[in-house]
């Protein structure tokens, strides 16, 4: 009846709430939004040569404030409050639009959907131990080449060893440092330092926003699942949201373990567990329509 790996908080993100470790997340490390993109695109964004694989999985996201791609999602089915969702979405902004979240490891072609902010390593309290100006972008920019962790080993992470991406966004990371410094200080708005890092300084501020002090309902955009799209979450989803959990139940109609009558036949791990255990292998006919959340287990009837 539990869970034994990540199921993304499904049932949570179904009723618009985070997943467990973002909303516990001492360090409000983690965002989560909606990623409109092209599913008839994906195969050819994993099929370039590795070293491009990180713009093609950029250029896979589409831009939902296109009024092309807005028709498309209408035509599609696609509710009006996802597409708002889509448009307000922090992690479509962190990747596409300031261009600072990566992927893990590209080169494997799986096309995560979970991105990564680099970290720009202790290196102020570095700089202050050595006597310099630990905010001054000057000394940022230079100090990163000798970050406690290595930019090529971020690179082996996040970019299939392209060192020049990594080393992008960690200099976008210290100019917003270094910019927003002079902002507080009142010493003024240096927009030479927002040009270098190719940005503006409107976006550098934004960027800041976003990542220093945004509030709970800029971090988390995560539209609801709607109550007439119900049917199609079963079917194709296989919902982890019922009363008292999966397992809780005796067998059911449709499927054992099912805990309710439901268009799909869904085998909870108690479920399996308990074939595992059986005395007899499972028939055809009692596997019939159920779809299982784990591979074969081997104790069912070869197939003829």
């Amino acid at each position: 009846g539990k869970a034994e790996k990540c199921t993304f908080c499904y049932p949570r993100l179904e009723v618009g709430l985070p997943t467990v470790c973002s909303e516990t997340c001492v360090g409000r490390l983690r965002y989560l939004g909606i990623v409109l993109y092209d599913p008839d695109a994906v195969l050819a964004a994993a099929s370039v040569d590795e070293q491009d694989l990180y713009a093609a999985q950029v250029d896979l996201m589409l831009d939902p404030f296109d009024p092309e791609v807005i028709a498309l999602a209408r035509a599609g089915g696609m509710p009006e409050d996802w597409i708002s969702a889509a448009q307000r979405s922090p992690v479509y902004a962190l990747i596409k639009h300031f261009r600072v979240a990566l992927p893990l490891h590209p080169e494997y072609r799986t096309l995560p959907m979970v991105w990564y902010i680099p970290p720009l390593s202790p290196v102020v309290d570095l700089l202050q131990g050595q006597g310099h100006d630990a905010e001054a972008a000057g000394n940022l920019f230079g100090a990163i080449d000798a970050l406690r962790i290595p930019v090529s080993y971020l690179a082996e992470l996040f970019t299939a060893g392209d060192t020049g991406i990594v080393t992008g966004v960690l200099q976008k990371l210290a100019a917003m440092r270094s910019y927003m410094r002079g902002v507080t200080l009142g010493t003024g708005r240096d927009t030479e330092l927002a040009t270098a890092v190719g940005m503006t300084p409107e976006a550098l501020e934004q960027m800041y926003r976003l990542l220093a002090i945004a509030k709970y309902a800029d971090r988390y955009v995560i539209p609801t699942a709607h109550r007439e799209e119900a049917h199609n979450l079963e079917e194709l989803a296989c919902s982890l949201d019922f009363d008292g959990g999966p397992g809780m139940y005796e067998s059911g109609p449709f499927g054992e373990a099912s805990g309710r009558p439901v268009p799909v036949a869904i085998e909870t791990y108690t479920a399996l567990k308990q074939r595992q255990q059986a005395e007899e292998a499972a028939s055809a006919e009692q596997l019939h329509h159920r779809a299982g959340l784990l591979n074969w287990d081997a104790n069912e009837d070869p197939k003829p």
